[in-house]
C-alpha cells in the first residue's frame, strides 16, 4: 500500500473524502428540508391573514431579517400599511412548549395591538384542551404589546396545561415585541 508524504494511505484519503462528501450531502439535505418545512408553514395562511387584516388589499411575501408579512390597504393612488403578520418560530425559534415548538401566526397592527393569533402547528400532548381551544387565541385580540402577558394575570391559563400555555404566551409576547421594536418605530417616523 502506497503512502503519501503525510503518512496517509490512498485508501484512507479516499475514505475521508467519501465521508466528508456524505456529511456535506446530509447537511445540504437538512437545509433543504428546513426550507421546505418553512414554505409548508406559509402555505394556506391567506385565510388567516384575511381575518387578521380584513381591510387589507395586498400582502407582501414573508421576508426580512425578522421574517414578516406586511398588510397594506390600497386606496386611490396611496398605499397604507396596516400591520405585520409573522410566524413565532421565525422570530423566537428557541421558545419551546412541553413537547417542542409551538408555531403560531400572529398579526400586529401599526398601533402595537395584536390583530389575531392562529395556532399553525404543535406537538403538545394537551394542546387540544388548552392552546387549541378558541378561547386561548381569542384573548389576544386587541392586546397591546405593552401588556404584561402573564398567565393567571392578564392571560387566562384556560386549563392546567401551564407549560404549554406559558410557552405559547411567551412566544407571542416576545415575537410581537421584537417585530414592534424592529418595524413600528420606523413606521411611526421615530428614530431607532
Amino acid at each position: 500500500m502506497g503512502k503519501d508524504d503525510k503518512g496517509m494511505t490512498r485508501r484512507t484519503k479516499l475514505f475521508l473524502r467519501t465521508a466528508i462528501m456524505g456529511i456535506a450531502t446530509l447537511m445540504l439535505t437538512a437545509v433543504v428540508q428546513v426550507n421546505a418545512d418553512r414554505q409548508s408553514a406559509l402555505t394556506g395562511l391567506e385565510t388567516y391573514l384575511a381575518v387578521m387584516f380584513p381591510e387589507a388589499t395586498r400582502f407582501t411575501e414573508n421576508t426580512g431579517s425578522s421574517p414578516h408579512i406586511q398588510a397594506f390597504r390600497i386606496t386611490n393612488d396611496s398605499e397604507e400599511l396596516l400591520g405585520f403578520a409573522f410566524l413565532t418560530l421565525d422570530i423566537e425559534p428557541l421558545e419551546r412548549g412541553y413537547e417542542g415548538p409551538i408555531e403560531m401566526l400572529v398579526g400586529l397592527d401599526v398601533n402595537g395591538k395584536l390583530t389575531g393569533v392562529e395556532i399553525i402547528k404543535h406537538r403538545e400532548p394537551y394542546g387540544y384542551f388548552s392552546i387549541d381551544l378558541p378561547e386561548f387565541t381569542e384573548q389576544f385580540l386587541n392586546k397591546s404589546i405593552l401588556d404584561r402577558f402573564r398567565v393567571g394575570e392578564d392571560v387566562d391559563g384556560i386549563t392546567t396545561a401551564t407549560i404549554t400555555v406559558s410557552s405559547a404566551t411567551r412566544a407571542i409576547r416576545k415575537s410581537a415585541r421584537r417585530i414592534a421594536s424592529a418595524f413600528l418605530a420606523e413606521t411611526n417616523g421615530d428614530a431607532h
